[in-house]
């Protein structure tokens, strides 16, 4: 029963305000863990890239993970760090972040040309914790956790991320009952797996289809014949969100659009708040939306 939300305005706005708006009014759908992913906020250079990573132990033995220039780094929490690396290329971005993940006591929470956030407790301690009211950007994804079948901590935290195409993200609410069977298909083309969430599933298939040229519309339809359960997700890539329903409409998925914005949630009362002259729809059954952010 988690909360998920997204939003993309036509012209870069205050979507850390509007996604931290939208879950509060969702709180009541979980409150393990809270994450965002911010989009078209960070001042990045074409090969500079961020970090975030959850450091219990081993703080040490980063520099000789990250062999790349660390532009600047940042403590975010006690546990939390941050670091914008230049880079040759993403895939080089991707060993990185496996080698990272390798060190005891160190796990990568994400990583790319968007801003990743996601933590233990409620929403408004997050939002607070690392200021996400103030962030800006075009689009972004949210989600509050109601934890069913995996362990509750910052790294299983929605969003999932794959590292074998640049930027997608996704958040969750379902089951995706066949997760053990896609998931096999995926680690025999090369996906690599880190927790046991089904979530992380979804993220892995659409990059997969990404990567095997399909649009994001297309990938999402696929994801909807392919996968059972009852699930909505909503996923995110550096120029769009897109949302999808399973084929037998268990979960929910409310949309609204206007003239400045679009966005879903898992329940119209996140919605309320923004909505002003648009029209509020119900997705239907194994229905799938794009919106691309208007460059």
């Amino acid at each position: 029963m988690c909360g998920i939300a997204g939003i993309v305005f036509k012209k870069e706005n205050g979507v850390g305000k509007t996604l931290v708006d939208m879950l509060s009014q969702l709180q009541h759908r979980g409150n393990d863990s809270v994450g965002f992913a911010i989009y078209g906020g960070l001042e990045l250079g074409p090969n500079e890239y961020q970090i975030t990573l959850e450091v219990l132990k081993n703080k040490s033995e980063i520099y000789n993970a990250i062999d790349a220039e660390i532009k600047h780094q940042e403590e975010l929490s006690k546990e939390i760090f941050r670091y914008t690396i230049f880079s040759s290329s993403y895939g080089h971005v991707g060993d990185i972040v496996g080698k990272l993940n390798s060190i005891e006591g160190i796990s990568v929470l994400g990583g790319g040309k968007y801003e990743i956030i996601k933590d233990i407790g409620c929403v408004s301690e997050v939002a607070s914790k690392f200021d996400v009211i103030e962030k800006k950007g075009t689009h972004g994804i949210g989600h509050v956790r109601f934890s069913t079948e995996s362990a509750v901590d910052r790294y299983r935290a929605h969003p999932f991320q794959s590292y074998i195409y640049p930027d997608v993200t996704v958040v969750h609410n379902g089951q995706i009952t066949n997760c053990l069977k896609l998931r096999s298909k995926l680690e025999k083309k090369g996906h690599k797996f880190s927790t046991d969430n089904d979530t992380e599933v979804i993220v892995h298939y659409i990059a997969d289809k990404l990567m095997d040229g399909f649009s994001l519309e297309e990938a999402l339809k696929e994801s909807v014949r392919e996968m059972d359960g009852p699930f909505t997700y909503i996923i995110a890539t550096d120029n769009a969100i897109g949302v999808a329903m399973d084929k037998l409409g268990l979960r929910p998925g409310i949309v609204y659009e206007d003239n400045e914005l679009f966005a879903v949630a898992s329940e119209k009362v996140a919605l309320e708040r923004i909505a002003k002259d648009g029209s509020i729809d119900v997705l239907a059954s194994g229905e799938v939306r794009v919106l691309r952010v208007e460059k």
